[in-house]
């Protein structure tokens, strides 16, 4: 069970707000550093996303992490995570447009997701209520194993015809 994540964005408080509002949750100040964001989801988890400042990172401290500053981050990040949302896939693309971001319906095969491009700098794949089943299942050891040994397969077919 992942409980939070936290990632680094340019304008944490826009961010929260935005994500809070994509989750039904509730944004606040995360005192670990100044102009940090926490946006609490209200579920059975303590599910949460913590939003630091990008020139922030996480030190190990001497009894415990610590924040510490960084060069601004790359424009674009190897960080992504999916979510379940309670709202509509036109509600996150109103917001998207809204916001000046990145926002596209993806059809991944097994299931489908909406790429939110936060800041335009990294992604936070949403499912909708209706999407999240098909992903749920996929994400079972014994479906994903299954599929995995079908790509596999067809790409070993692939490698032998060339």
């Amino acid at each position: 069970m992942i409980h939070h994540i936290s990632f680094p964005a340019s304008d944490p408080y826009r961010v929260a707000r935005v994500l809070a509002e994509l989750t039904n949750g509730q944004y606040f100040e995360f005192p670990v550093t100044p102009g940090a964001y926490m946006v609490n989801f209200d579920d059975d988890h303590g599910s949460a996303l913590e939003i630091i400042p990008a020139d922030r990172v996480w030190l190990p401290g001497a009894d415990e992490v610590d924040v510490g500053s960084a060069e601004p981050a790359m424009n674009c990040s190897g960080f992504h995570v999916a979510i379940s949302v309670p709202v509509s896939r036109e509600r996150i693309e109103d917001v998207g447009a809204r916001e000046g971001w990145l926002v596209r319906f993806c059809d991944r095969g097994p299931f489908q997701l909406i790429e939110l491009w936060v800041e335009n700098r990294f992604m936070i794949e949403l499912l909708t209520s209706s999407m999240t089943p098909a992903y749920l299942t996929f994400m079972k050891p014994e479906t994903y194993g299954d599929w995995l040994k079908e790509v596999q397969h067809s790409d070993r077919e692939l490698h032998a015809i060339r």
